[in-house]
């Protein structure tokens, strides 16, 4: 087998310019494994970059094939890896510099891969290196989020929000999602300690209630959330925004609580290990909205964009799916 079946961006533009076609098998290089592909997810951040609108986030131009979520089995391993085997399941995260795991086969650096939780299906798992990663790189890392500290996350059914949550408890926090009504007994079931609907609730009357806010949606704001934070919190926005940039710029300079930017979600094996161990526990539970061939990719897309998914899409590839 030298060829693989790929969903391709040959232009930036709707769903529609996805093109399904046949690339040469990519070859591991030092340091890389082979992945077969069985699954990826398809993120708000692959509808951007096909519409073209985060090139000034990531540099780099338009890539040939979107996707960053790896969920599969090793078919073959680069020169000088010795810590991993031919046949292992295994999930991973390409670099938001080099997406591409709209594929057959996929190639990666070694240290981007872990094994794939044995009690989830590689549908279920390729929801979680990317979202994961996001979320625990947020609360973690950017939130410094401890035990016992109470944590906001805004838009908590989402793909991103509805693992973030769940890492919150797994860190010891005290959890809070805010989704819409119809959600409600989603993001319960995750095992938050308390559920608010935005479409009822007024969030500005929560005084000094957080120590750390994650807004998934890119509808909240540092001087909204002034007023919830308490007086070291931390507002995490994941969309990025020249506005969210001048609110961690000014809020440094003002005192009290601060924007901190977005982590850019590079893949981290140890970050990658803990997001399968929590799942393995059954602390980490993935959420799925819908699932697609990947030859409906284009379907997929415009569901992402149109259809406010509770937890991911899926695009499945392989037969072992």
């Amino acid at each position: 087998m030298t060829m693989m079946r790929a969903v391709v961006l040959p232009s930036v533009g709707p769903p529609d310019v996805l093109r399904q076609t046949k690339l040469p098998l990519p070859t591991p290089g030092p340091g890389q494994v082979l992945v077969e592909m069985m699954a990826t997810s398809v993120s708000p951040l692959d509808c951007q970059q096909r519409a073209g609108r985060v090139s000034r986030v990531i540099p780099g131009g338009r890539p040939q094939m979107l996707g960053y979520d790896v969920a599969g089995v090793i078919a073959a391993l680069g020169p000088g890896v010795d810590k991993l085997s031919i046949g292992t399941s295994v999930i991973g995260l390409r670099a938001l510099q080099h997406p591409g795991t709209y594929a057959e086969f996929v190639s990666l650096p070694a240290d981007a891969v872990t094994k794939k939780p044995s009690r989830v299906s590689f549908v279920e798992a390729a929801t979680l290196p990317l979202s994961g990663t996001v979320a625990l790189q947020a609360i973690r890392d950017r939130g410094r989020l401890q035990s016992g500290q109470a944590l906001l996350v805004n838009g908590a059914a989402g793909g991103i929000g509805s693992l973030a949550v769940q890492i919150g408890k797994a860190l010891g926090a005290v959890v809070t999602g805010v989704c819409s009504g119809d959600s409600a007994e989603l993001v319960r079931s995750l095992g938050v300690d308390q559920v608010l609907d935005f479409e009822k609730e007024d969030l500005s009357t929560l005084t000094g209630t957080f120590d750390v806010v994650l807004d998934t949606s890119g509808q909240l704001t540092i001087e909204g959330c002034r007023k919830m934070l308490r007086p070291q919190g931390r507002f995490i926005p994941i969309v990025p925004s020249l506005r969210t940039l001048w609110d961690g710029i000014t809020s440094r300079l003002f005192g009290g609580p601060q924007t901190v930017p977005p982590p850019l979600a590079q893949p981290r094996r140890a970050d990658l290990e803990l997001i399968a161990e929590l799942a393995e526990t059954g602390k980490l539970r993935p959420v799925i909205d819908r699932v697609f061939p990947l030859s409906d990719a284009a379907s997929a897309h415009r569901h992402v964009e149109e259809g406010r998914p509770r937890g991911r899409v899926v695009l499945t590839i392989g037969k072992g799916t």
